[in-house]
């Protein structure tokens, strides 16, 4: 076989073994505006091992999920009011294990704003 043959094979089973690393997805993240405000004391409504995805909703309302393929999920909410952060910079995050309870949950800075994801004054 010629080389440069070899060398296109080569390249095309590459590409081919690239393309099924793609993701199908949209490839946007949530934003950090289109997740749910709630007060800082909403953490209270929340307990580990107990409270279900229905539960969640009824106490702090829908909000930002991340479905993963293991059947986890994360759900993000804004926290509003007293922390230790200033003012609209802290997010509270519930991590659902597959059967829908909670697991985890953290209180974290947001990430950043830049000027074009920016809510509106």
């Amino acid at each position: 076989m010629p080389p440069r043959r070899a060398s296109a094979i080569v390249a095309a089973a590459l590409c081919a073994c690239l393309a099924g690393c793609a993701s199908k997805g949209t490839g946007e993240r949530p934003s950090r505006t289109q997740a749910t405000s709630v007060p800082a004391d909403a953490r209270a409504a929340v307990t580990i091992g107990k409270s279900t995805k229905a539960d969640v909703i009824a106490a702090l309302g829908k909000t930002v999920a991340i479905a993963f393929d293991s059947g986890y999920e994360v759900w993000v909410y804004h926290i509003k009011g007293d922390t230790a952060l200033p003012p609209g910079t802290a997010e509270f995050v519930l991590l659902f294990d597959p059967t829908g309870v909670v697991t985890k949950t953290r209180v974290r800075p947001a990430p950043a704003l830049n000027s074009s994801s920016a809510p509106p004054p």
